[in-house]
């Protein structure tokens, strides 16, 4: 992909604008939250902090008896340098996939239903993060491999709707296939899952119900918007969009859908 003529303040306005989305993303999270658990929120008295679990490389005087209050601290473990490794990574992504996005649509050459897509799995994707993060927080991984499928399932949904952003890249029947096919399995695993059970049967408390729904309506944009554009290029070629899909490529991806579910299923 290429813009014409490179401007150094388009780059830097678009980079700064890019770099500003990871910083207000968990500022609204934890401001949401507040509000959302405030009936819940406990008092913290800052002049009186005690702890033993601490490994005083960091900062000794927890362990000292002479401890005050840390809006952060940590351990020197390797779960720590994993936290810390994943939240670099997620942020570069983050950023770079933002940044794209803001040229494009600078330029011009945006594909605004791809905009939509990419801008509505920034909460799943952030959700796998904090995962994450809790996971090797907690020394926790019952859920681990769960959450590791989706993510790697939507990760391959993300790039390929990123590398569709701008109109420089062609849509293909092939890769239209491919979202639909991830955002089909996503379905039907959180149906399966607890989708079903929070949100329609309404037994889920509302933190519960507000994540599935962040899921769910990406995994429906991800069937509707792939198909939308599959039928313009049916209607542009003036055949039925069923046509556009080579048969071999349909076996493919409903086979994918079949054994993916059982995976899902496995390692539940």
């Amino acid at each position: 992909m290429e813009w014409p003529d490179f401007d150094f303040n388009v780059w830097l306005y678009c980079s700064l604008l890019a770099g500003m989305i990871p910083i207000l993303i968990p500022a609204l999270q934890f401001g949401f939250i507040f509000r959302l658990w405030d009936q819940y929120n406990k008092p913290v008295n800052r002049m009186h902090c005690q702890n033993s679990c601490w490994d005083t490389v960091f900062k000794a005087g927890y362990e000292t008896g002479v401890g005050s209050y840390k809006h952060v601290y940590f351990n020197a473990t390797s779960n720590a340098l994993m936290m810390w490794s994943l939240t670099v990574l997620c942020v570069i992504g983050l950023y770079e996939g933002i940044r794209k996005v803001f040229m494009s649509l600078y330029h011009g050459t945006a594909r605004p239903r791809m905009v939509i897509l990419f801008l509505s799995v920034v909460f799943p994707h952030y959700y796998a993060w904090w995962a994450y993060f809790n996971y090797y927080n907690d020394d926790y991984f019952d859920q681990f491999w769960h959450q590791l499928f989706f993510t790697v399932t939507e990760m391959a949904s993300t790039l390929t709707v990123l590398s569709l952003i701008d109109k420089s890249s062609v849509v293909t029947p092939r890769k239209t296939l491919v979202i639909i096919s991830i955002a089909v399995l996503h379905i039907v695993a959180s149906g399966w899952d607890q989708f079903v059970e929070n949100v329609l049967r309404q037994e889920g408390m509302l933190h519960q119900i507000l994540r599935d729904l962040g899921f769910m309506i990406p995994d429906l944009l991800h069937m509707w918007i792939p198909w939308l554009e599959l039928r313009d290029m049916a209607q542009r070629r003036r055949v039925p969009p069923s046509h556009l899909i080579k048969t071999e490529d349909f076996i493919g991806a409903t086979v994918f859908v079949a054994l993916a579910w059982m995976i899902c299923l496995l390692i539940k």
